[in-house]
């Protein structure tokens, strides 16, 4: 007899499982999941990918806990990547004291989502001044001595409201620009 012609007896596990249901209770409340906290988008800037090949919007935000984040916005080169936040404290822990950082140190801020998002948060920081090319050899990045995420994004946030008062652009390569309102009746 092949396993498709198996009969299903009164007491196989598939009948039983079947005939298990759990009671409900009216009453019960359904489990919610935690609400997390929304992190405010203060400016976000362009850069280019470090492939050259695209280039990348990435935002800097505040949690209520007035801790600094980031994350990649969009591409121009279409390449997928994780658009959730990273904590400026596990930027910090990454990249300190780091000599040869490359795409791949920067996974651990989003593990399990797409390979992209490393190389897209390393061009980020590098375009930030918190990393710079690694003189002694060009595949690698290091750490700027003396700089952690806090200084460098609050540098580009002053960058970016002294853009904005003044209508003009800045003297770098860098974009930086505050996040458009939604017009009128898109709520």
């Amino acid at each position: 007899m092949s396993d498709l012609e198996t009969p299903v007896g009164p007491m196989s596990p598939v009948t039983e499982s079947a005939n298990t249901d759990t009671p409900k209770t009216p009453n019960a409340p359904e489990p919610q999941e935690e609400a997390l906290p929304i992190i405010e988008c203060l400016c976000t800037a362009e850069c280019t990918s470090v492939s050259g090949r695209s280039t990348l919007t990435y935002a800097i935000g505040r949690h209520p806990d007035q801790t600094l984040h980031l994350r990649i916005v969009s591409n121009s080169g279409g390449g997928m990547f994780c658009g959730d936040w990273a904590s400026g404290d596990r930027i910090d822990a990454l990249v300190a004291g780091g000599h040869e950082l490359t795409s791949r140190s920067f996974h651990a801020l989003h593990p399990g989502k797409s390979i992209n998002t490393g190389g897209f948060v390393m061009s980020a920081l590098r375009d930030l001044g918190l990393i710079r090319l690694n003189p002694e050899n060009s595949r690698h990045h290091e750490h700027v001595e003396g700089m952690d995420f806090a200084q460098v994004a609050l540098a580009a946030l002053g960058k970016a409201s002294t853009a904005d008062a003044h209508g003009s652009k800045p003297h770098t390569s860098r974009k930086p620009r505050f996040p458009r309102p939604l017009p009128k009746g898109r709520d």
